[in-house]
C-alpha cells in the first residue's frame, strides 16, 4: 500500500481554494482595519505588523505539523515553552555563558520539552489535549517560580540584531528565520518521503502502521520539532525585548491552534499545508495590530480571535475525538 501524497496545490484540491479564500479574508481584514483606524495604512504600520509575525508564525507552523500528523494531536504548551526557554537562556547568560551559546542550549531545551510532550501523548497514550494542558501549566509555572515573576534583563545590545534589526527594510527575524523555516517545511511536506509519511499518519494511522511506517516515532518527532520552533520563537522574543519575561508566551497557544486550523489544517490530521498557515498568521496579526491601533479593548480583540477559532473548527463533527487518542 503506497503512502498518500500530501494534499497541496492540485487544481482540484480544497486546500488550493482555501488559500485563495484566506487571501481574500486578509485583504478584507486590511480594508476593515483601515476603516477603523486612520493610522493603519501608514507606512510605519507594515514593519510593525512584520515584527509580530515571527514568534506567532513559528508556533503556528509547529502546531500545523503536530495536528497534521493526526492522533488527534495538539500542543497547548507552546506558549509556556516560549516562556520557560527564555527564562533558561536568561539564567545561563546571567552566570556568564555567551548569549548565542545560551540560545543554542535553549533550543536544545525546547526540543527536550517537546520530547516530554511527545512521550506523554504517543508513548504513554495520554490524550494530547490533557497532556499538553498539564505541561502548559507545568512549564509556565516553572518559569514564574524560578524567577519570582520578574524578568531577567541585561542582555548585550548587539543581541538585538535578530529581534530588532532590519535588512532591506525587512525584520531580520522574518528574513532569516521565519521565511527559511516556512520554505523548508513546505518543501518537506510536498516534496519528500517524510512529508508523505506525516500525511499518511494523519489520514489513517492504522493503515500507516500496517505499511510499516513508524507512526509513534513520527508523531514524537513532530512534537520535538514543535518544541524547537517554540524555542526559536523564544530566542526572537528575547532579542526583541532584550529581557527574558516569564509570561512572554502567555495566550500564544490558542492563537497557534487558531492559526493552524484557520490555515486549512484539519483538526484530526491528514490535510493541511504551510501556505495556508502563513496566510492565517497574516490575518491574525493584521487583526491584532488593527484593533490595537483603533483602540479596541483587549476583550473585543479576544472575542474576534474566539470567533475565528469557532469558524476554524466548524468542520469538526465528532468532538469526542478531541479527548481520545487513536492507537
Amino acid at each position: 500500500m503506497s503512502t498518500p501524497e500530501p494534499r497541496q496545490f492540485r487544481a482540484s484540491d480544497p486546500l488550493r481554494m482555501r488559500v485563495f479564500v484566506l487571501l481574500g479574508l486578509w485583504i478584507l481584514a486590511i480594508v476593515i482595519m483601515s476603516l477603523l483606524s486612520p493610522y493603519f495604512l501608514q507606512a510605519s504600520t507594515v514593519p510593525f505588523i512584520l515584527q509580530y509575525l515571527p514568534i506567532l508564525g513559528l508556533l503556528g507552523l509547529g502546531q500545523t505539523l503536530v495536528i497534521l500528523a493526526g492522533g488527534p494531536g495538539i500542543d497547548l504548551s507552546v506558549g509556556s515553552i516560549v516562556s520557560l526557554v527564555g527564562v533558561a537562556v536568561g539564567a545561563l547568560f546571567s552566570i556568564g555563558v555567551d548569549i548565542w551559546l545560551a540560545c543554542g542550549a535553549g533550543i536544545v531545551f525546547g526540543a527536550l520539552l517537546g520530547l516530554v510532550n511527545g512521550v506523554l501523548v504517543n508513548v504513554l497514550r495520554i490524550p494530547s489535549l490533557m497532556a499538553t494542558l498539564a505541561t502548559m501549566f507545568a512549564f509556565g509555572g516553572l518559569a514564574i517560580a524560578t524567577t519570582g515573576g520578574r524578568p531577567i534583563g541585561g542582555f548585550p545590545p548587539e543581541f538585538a540584531w535578530l529581534g530588532q534589526g532590519r535588512t532591506l527594510g525587512m525584520p531580520n527575524s522574518v528574513l532569516f528565520v521565519l521565511v527559511p523555516v516556512a520554505i523548508v517545511l513546505h518543501v518537506m511536506l510536498t516534496r519528500t518521503t517524510v512529508g508523505r509519511h506525516i500525511v499518511a499518519c494523519g489520514n489513517d494511522d492504522r493503515a500507516a502502521h500496517l505499511t510499516g511506517l513508524p507512526v509513534v516515532r513520527i508523531r514524537v518527532g513532530l512534537y520535538v520539532l514543535s518544541g524547537i520552533l517554540s524555542a526559536l520563537g523564544s530566542v526572537i522574543a528575547l532579542s526583541w525585548f532584550l529581557a527574558a519575561r516569564p509570561d512572554a508566551g502567555d495566550g500564544m497557544e490558542l492563537l497557534a491552534v487558531t492559526i493552524a486550523v484557520l490555515g486549512g489544517t484539519y483538526i484530526f490530521g491528514g490535510t493541511g499545508g504551510i501556505p495556508g498557515t502563513i496566510l492565517a498568521i497574516l490575518i491574525i496579526t493584521t487583526l491584532q495590530i488593527g484593533l490595537q491601533l483603533a483602540n479596541i479593548s483587549a476583550a473585543w480583540q479576544l472575542g474576534v480571535i474566539g470567533v475565528l477559532l469557532i469558524a476554524s473548527v466548524s468542520q469538526v463533527r465528532d468532538w469526542r475525538k478531541l479527548l481520545s487518542f487513536k492507537a
